[in-house]
């Protein structure tokens, strides 16, 4: 009886794996592909909160892909995941952008959001690196790009 109990409780646990694995993961994952080219998804569920980890080396529109990205993972998986857009940020992109971030908060603290995008805009131009900045009511979209490698950042506001 105990043995037939064991081998029960290990076919549900294998099946449970084998269903969020790969079912749950290969649907996302294709959904999102739909949004933008996807090199790689991981799911953590047991992270605080729980988040979606995907790798896309190029979105047209970062704005608008994270926000369909939000609606297909809530959509999926539930509410509270949150995304994380893992990048190839080399330390120049990344020096660079601890610059853009006082600028971004200083905008977000004053409004004064024209001005943010005129001191990205010379920030990027000075570095040799196309930028690419997006906003709405929620967040500031920011990406960084050079020959060596990309940065996503997505600043709530």
């Amino acid at each position: 009886m105990l043995t037939v109990l064991i081998i029960t409780l290990c076919i549900l646990l294998g099946g449970h794996h084998l269903y969020e694995s790969h079912y749950v993961k290969n649907n996302l994952q294709n959904e999102i592909g739909r949004i933008i080219k996807v090199e790689e998804i991981r799911i953590e569920k047991q992270e605080d909160p729980p988040a979606v980890y995907l790798r896309a080396p190029e979105i047209d529109n970062l704005r608008e892909a994270y926000l369909n990205i939000e609606n297909v993972v809530a959509k999926r998986l539930g509410a509270g995941y949150r995304i994380v857009l893992v990048d190839n940020r080399t330390p120049e992109l990344e020096g660079l952008y601890e610059k853009c971030s006082f600028i971004i908060q200083e905008a977000i603290a004053t409004g004064r959001y024209q001005n943010m995008e005129k001191k990205i805009a010379e920030l990027a131009k000075a570095a040799g690196v196309h930028y690419r900045l997006f906003i709405d009511s929620s967040a500031i979209y920011l990406e960084l790009r050079d020959d060596h490698g990309y940065l996503y950042e997505v600043i709530p506001r």
